[in-house]
């Protein structure tokens, strides 16, 4: 699993250290037979610690193991812990959430005795061929929609806050494209706009482009259309790698969203 967030400007590796430790110690406390798993999430897990961290650790257990005597909130040497624990069975009949789905495809297992939260995890995790491939169209036709035409809507309705407000929407449909062309889940919103400016393949100056689109200099018709060209700029750029990658012609899918 790929880790990416190794570059966090506050990160402290001499926190990240005591805190990678003080984790190893508390969960190892849940190397007991009614306990089928541990990993850790969050920012163990992915390589970076700050004063704003916790520690986050999962604990799969067995259909014996009493889930509520571990409490939700504890701490250890002075750091916040957070504990998910769910039982096992549960998790492998459950269907799992993007947001849910990302946070575990950083994860770091700690304990897996018996391989089965690897096994868990190679099963509810990975981004699925149909699904990526469903991200990549809408994700595509519904940015340009939001951004170029539902924009120009509300200009002519007469509410120039709420074309403005389309971006948001727009944005994060292009995001969903942006992850699934990299073959990554879409990350949570917490951490969307960081782990976008990370993937391998985007638009040219992505990050300076981005910050162009995202900007808003006055809620007036000239700074939406400033705006609006930006994005549209990047979306012409990425639209043939869309098609490509589908096999089919953007006049060919719009309607199928």
């Amino acid at each position: 699993m790929e880790l990416y967030h190794t570059d966090i400007a506050s990160s402290d590796p001499a926190l990240l250290e005591r805190a990678t430790r003080t984790a190893e110690e508390f969960a190892g406390r849940y190397r007991v037979p009614g306990v089928a798993g541990i990993c850790f999430l969050g920012s163990v897990a992915r390589g970076y610690f700050d004063r704003h961290a916790d520690i986050d650790v999962a604990l799969f257990t067995g259909t014996g193991f009493d889930t509520a005597s571990v409490p939700l909130f504890q701490r250890a040497d002075g750091f916040e812990v957070h504990c998910h624990v769910s039982r096992l069975v549960d998790e492998t009949a459950a269907t799992w959430d993007t947001a849910r789905r990302w946070t575990y495809s950083e994860c770091r297992i700690f304990h897996d005795p018996d391989g089965r939260i690897a096994e868990l995890l190679r099963e509810k995790v990975p981004l699925r061929p149909d699904e990526r491939r469903w991200l990549l169209i809408s994700g595509i036709t519904l940015s340009e929609w939001y951004i170029n035409r539902l924009t120009v809507l509300w200009v002519e309705r007469g509410s120039i806050a709420s074309a403005h407000g389309m971006f948001a929407r727009g944005l994060d449909h292009f995001h969903d494209m942006l992850f699934s062309l990299n073959d990554r889940l879409v990350a949570d919103h917490k951490w969307r706009c960081f782990a976008a400016e990370r993937l391998p393949l985007l638009p040219t100056d992505f990050r300076a482009r981005m910050e162009d689109v995202t900007l808003v200099y006055a809620l007036t018709v000239d700074d939406l259309a400033r705006r609006r060209e930006a994005f549209m700029a990047m979306w012409r750029e990425m639209l043939p790698l869309v098609e490509r990658d589908v096999g089919m012609g953007y006049e060919e899918f719009k309607d199928t969203v």
